[in-house]
């Protein structure tokens, strides 16, 4: 039987939302050839475009903005920001630039030492009602979580689509 438990430590329903968001990671990670090259996670179908690396910088760059500066409102690390190109990518204008040559692994790291954040930074959050504004409209720390779970299996699901583009120029 297939089911996502509530991870033991956290208050309802973060507990949840947060194996929720695990699984959603777990499963589009899993469709990612580990051994993809690193030139495969740079590649871009047309200049400027996503590539898979770039998405998976997106990816955390935005759990850190929305757990951590938006959720708590902590400081976010400029290096950490330059590292996951935040300011280059301009998602909404199309604008991705290239990533860096790293391998999967690499990328996958990166994530997970932000996502071992996330986890802890839940632990403090207030209760899931509470409200935070944004461009003057109230959001609720439930409506973050379900935001980021949202946002992540979005690209997630792109990340995976590029992988298969990749391949198949490879066969071309």
């Amino acid at each position: 039987m297939a089911d996502v438990a509530p991870l033991p430590g956290y208050s309802d329903p973060y507990g949840l939302l947060a194996a929720i968001l695990q699984d959603g990671t777990n499963e589009w990670r899993g469709e990612l050839d580990p051994d993809l090259p690193a030139e495969a996670l740079v590649w871009q179908p047309l200049p400027g475009e996503h590539s898979i690396g770039g998405i998976i910088l997106h990816i955390a760059a935005v759990e850190v903005f929305w757990f951590e500066a938006f959720a708590l409102g902590l400081e976010t690390d400029p290096a950490e920001l330059k590292l996951l190109m935040d300011q280059e990518t301009v998602q909404d204008e199309w604008r991705w630039p290239e990533p860096p040559r790293q391998p999967l692994s690499w990328y996958f790291e990166l994530h997970d030492r932000i996502r071992a954040r996330t986890l802890e930074s839940i632990k403090r959050w207030p209760s899931p009602e509470t409200a935070i504004q944004r461009h003057g409209e109230p959001r609720t720390l439930r409506w973050v979580f379900g935001h980021v779970i949202q946002h992540e299996s979005y690209h997630g699901g792109q990340a995976v689509l590029l992988s298969r583009q990749w391949e198949k120029t490879q066969r071309s």
